[in-house]
């Protein structure tokens, strides 16, 4: 496992991970562009809080939103995969 090093909100933070270090800093700059939406400059104490809070919201919402697509996808493929097979069935 490497260690790596990235900054979230002007932060230091190292962490280890088997991770490519360009995803672990591909994650760190989206981290960061979420909060930078967010914030209106440098933020502390609570202040940071709520805004990683808030960027944490955002994200889970934004997993959820992809799940959903996710689930809609694989219904609208396995509809498709049925209809399919009923057809080859027919013609054989």
């Amino acid at each position: 496992m490497q260690q790596h090093q990235i900054t979230v909100m002007g932060k230091q933070i190292r962490l280890r991970s088997d991770s490519d270090p360009e995803r672990i800093q591909a994650v760190a700059n989206y981290v960061n562009e979420k909060i930078d939406g967010l914030a209106d400059g440098p933020k502390t104490g609570s202040a940071a809080q709520q805004v990683l809070l808030l960027a944490a919201l955002n994200m889970a919402d934004e997993i959820f939103e992809v799940r959903a697509q996710h689930d809609e996808l694989r219904d609208r493929i396995r509809e498709h995969s049925r209809s399919l097979l009923d057809r080859m069935g027919q013609r054989a």
